[in-house]
C-alpha cells in the first residue's frame, strides 16, 4: 500500500514539474502592436496541450454604450436578457428575442475529453440552465 502511495506521489510530481515547465513563454511582440487595424500577432504554435484562454462575456456598463460610426447613434432598445440568440423583427415594429443555452444532450459515457470539454464549456458561460424563452418586446413609440 505504501509502494503504491510513494508512486502516485513520483507520478503527480513528474505531472505537476511538467505542467509548469510547459507553461513558461515570453512575448516576443509590444502589447501596443496587437491593436489596431491591422494588428502585428505572432503566428499560432501547435502543441500537445492546447492552449485555452476564454475571455468572460462582460456587458456594457450601465449608461454607456458604444461608440457608433459618424452619422449613426446607438440607443438601448431592450435589456436583461439572459442567453439572446435570435432577433426577430415583426411586421408592426415589435421584436422577438429568442433565449437559449444549448439544448439537452443525451447522457454520455464518461470520457477524459469530454470532462476536459464540460469544464471549458462551463468557464465560457455554457453551465449555466438555458432560459428557454421567447420575449416579445413592444415597440411603444413606433421608431
Amino acid at each position: 500500500m505504501q509502494r503504491i502511495f510513494i508512486i502516485g506521489v513520483i507520478a503527480l510530481a513528474f505531472v505537476g514539474t511538467g505542467m509548469v515547465l510547459t507553461s513558461c513563454e515570453q512575448a516576443t511582440v509590444p502589447i501596443d502592436a496587437g491593436y489596431g487595424q491591422s494588428p502585428a500577432l505572432p503566428a499560432p504554435k501547435a502543441g500537445l496541450i492546447p492552449t485555452v484562454n476564454i475571455a468572460p462575456a462582460v456587458g456594457w456598463p450601465q449608461g454607456t454604450t458604444p461608440v457608433a460610426a459618424t452619422g449613426f447613434a446607438v440607443n438601448e432598445y431592450a435589456g436583461g436578457f439572459d442567453d439572446p440568440r435570435w432577433l426577430h423583427v415583426l411586421p408592426n415594429g415589435d421584436v422577438l428575442v429568442a433565449e437559449s443555452n444549448a439544448p439537452e444532450k443525451p447522457e454520455a459515457k464518461f470520457s477524459l475529453k469530454g470532462w476536459v470539454m464540460g469544464i471549458v464549456m462551463e468557464r465560457a458561460g455554457a453551465g449555466v440552465p438555458s432560459a428557454d424563452r421567447i420575449t416579445l418586446v413592444r415597440d411603444a413609440d413606433g421608431d
